[in-house]
């Protein structure tokens, strides 16, 4: 009996071990393969990772502001852009908007880009006469944006057709603050800018601190400015000397100038070009650098 006994109790024993070690087979290679599992599955993320961390990203050009620098001539030779003021620009809005300048001309548009894609249209334009180097780089932009189908940008901006650049502008700051204008044209209050020979004496100097200064064309004034968003401008009320000067047509400009800061309601950075509107849009002051 106690024999009997022995036996089912080391029968029972190696059963349990036989049973156990079966378990741990089978356990081994099930952790082996969830192992390879999570290693395969973590190297592919990690290989997706590094993939896409290699991929360039397009940025979208909205809100961005730039300045030619150079251009394909009919030739098809690379031609450098003339210096500035009369350097061409282009000023991405928001909405698809789109305005700038050949360097003699400006002009609004519409944009459509997606990803590197990118097709320009040009609309109204002003109607100055052009001659010499500004004729032909103005003949020459607009026929170029009309071909455009990609773009690269960084700290400058490529604009492509096919295999081909056509069009190079440079970065330009978007804000007002810290920089200098001479007017080149000024709303007379009739719907339309004008310019006259006393145009070119009224100047603005935006501080960093806030406040704008300078000549109308006889009287030196002074007012404060604040800026929301991505181009809203509101001008506190101007002071300035009184003195009365001559001809009559200076004070008349100084008038005209005063009360076109008045209206001003937003403002417009085209490279080297400075433009002040009024809430509908409509064009109060134009500036060129002081310097």
């Amino acid at each position: 009996m106690i024999g009997a006994l022995d036996l089912q109790t080391l029968t029972y024993a190696d059963c349990m071990l036989t049973s156990r070690r079966r378990s741990f087979l089978i356990a081994v290679p099930l952790t082996m393969a969830a192992l390879l599992a999570s290693s395969c599955s973590s190297d592919s993320s990690s290989a997706a990772a590094s993939v896409d961390s290699r991929t360039p990203k397009t940025s979208s050009l909205t809100g961005t502001s730039w300045q030619l620098t150079s251009f394909a001539a009919t030739s098809g030779s690379t031609t450098k852009a003339a210096a500035a003021p009369s350097a061409g620009s282009l000023v991405f809005a928001a909405k698809g908007k789109l305005s700038g300048s050949t360097g003699c001309n400006s002009f609004n548009g519409t944009y459509a880009q997606s990803a590197s894609s990118l097709t320009i249209t040009v609309g109204p334009m002003t109607l100055m006469a052009c001659s010499g180097a500004a004729a032909t780089q103005e003949t020459a932009v607009l026929a170029n944006l009309e071909t455009v189908d990609s773009f690269v940008a960084g700290s400058k901006l490529q604009l492509k057709s096919g295999n081909s650049t056509v069009l190079t502008y440079k970065a330009v700051p978007t804000g007002i603050a810290g920089t200098s204008w001479k007017a080149t044209g000024i709303n007379n209050g009739k719907g339309a800018v004008v310019s006259d020979a006393n145009t070119s004496k009224v100047t603005a100097v935006f501080t960093s601190k806030g406040a704008v200064s300078g000549n109308g064309g006889c009287n030196t004034y002074s007012a404060s400015f604040t800026t929301t968003g991505k181009n809203g401008l509101k001008l506190g009320p101007a002071i300035s000397t009184m003195m009365a000067c001559e001809p009559s047509s200076v004070m008349t400009t100084e008038q005209q100038y005063f009360a076109a800061l008045a209206r001003v309601a937003s403002y417009q950075r085209d490279g080297n070009r400075l433009t002040l509107k009024d809430s509908s849009g409509a064009t109060q002051v134009t500036f060129i650098p002081a310097s």
